[in-house]
Order: C-alpha cells, then sequence, then structure tokens
C-alpha cells in the first residue's frame, strides 16, 4: 500500500483503519453495526450497504467501518465467525482509496486486486474490471 492507497498488497493491509464486514443479516441496521464494532473502538464512520431506509430488499448486506486508530481493526478482525442475527461475520481489512473528482469511494480487501487506482476483484477475464465498492455522496 502506497501512500496514495494506490495498491493493495496481498497478505494485510498495513495501516489502514478500514474493515469491511460481510455476511451480513438483511435484517441487520447502521445502529446494530455501530454498537457491535463500537465497544472495539472510535469510529469515525460506518456505512451499511445498502442502507437502513434503501427502497430495495437484498439477502445481505456489508459494511465498512473506518476507525480513528487502526489498531482497532485488528481488533475487529477477531469478531470473524461471530454469530449475528442469523449469520457468522465474516471481517476483513480494507484499504480506502476514492475518486473524488466522480464522487466514488472504492475500498479493497486483500483478498482482491487494486489495479489503476480501482478496488477490483478478480477478473474473470483480462478486460473485466469491476469496483468491489461505489459509494455516490455521503
Amino acid at each position: 500500500l502506497n501512500t496514495g492507497g494506490r495498491h493493495c498488497q496481498l497478505f494485510g493491509i498495513p495501516g489502514t483503519a478500514v474493515v469491511q464486514v460481510t455476511n451480513l443479516s438483511s435484517a441487520v441496521s447502521s445502529e446494530q453495526m455501530r454498537t457491535l464494532f463500537g465497544f472495539l473502538g472510535d469510529i469515525e464512520e460506518l456505512r451499511l450497504y445498502p442502507p437502513d431506509n434503501g427502497p430495495l430488499s437484498f439477502s445481505s448486506k456489508v459494511c465498512y467501518i473506518k476507525y480513528r486508530d487502526p489498531s482497532s481493526v485488528g481488533v475487529a478482525q477477531h469478531l470473524t465467525n461471530t454469530v449475528f442475527v442469523d449469520r457468522a461475520l465474516i471481517v476483513v481489512p480494507c484499504a480506502e482509496g476514492d475518486d473524488a473528482a466522480n464522487g466514488v469511494v472504492l475500498c479493497c480487501t486483500p483478498f482482491q486486486h487494486c489495479e489503476n487506482d480501482r478496488a477490483l476483484l478478480p477478473p474473470p477475464s483480462p478486460t473485466e474490471k469491476r469496483p468491489c465498492l461505489i459509494s455516490y455522496g455521503s
């Protein structure tokens, strides 16, 4: 990871203050996530997708949590496999990147490929590129 947040490393993301929490029940709210992960460190920002007030229904959700202190990321990872509501949580560190000019925020975990200032899932073909998180607005 360089200082611009442009490249991910395959085995961990040193210095990151962000975790990605996946395998969340569709019933989970931002408030519940803030309560659970707030015990592990001071949360600077929390984003739940799809949002609590979203018009569409999904079978699962994903949450991105940014701590004020990067050391909280290691502690938060210990919640992996903790059953919350009806699913076992998956918590991984996540490197931030953003494209402020286009209103896009991207995130890359150690299990994803980052290229050309974008966080990408491993592409099935050399030409396909898919952002792992896109957020418009705040």
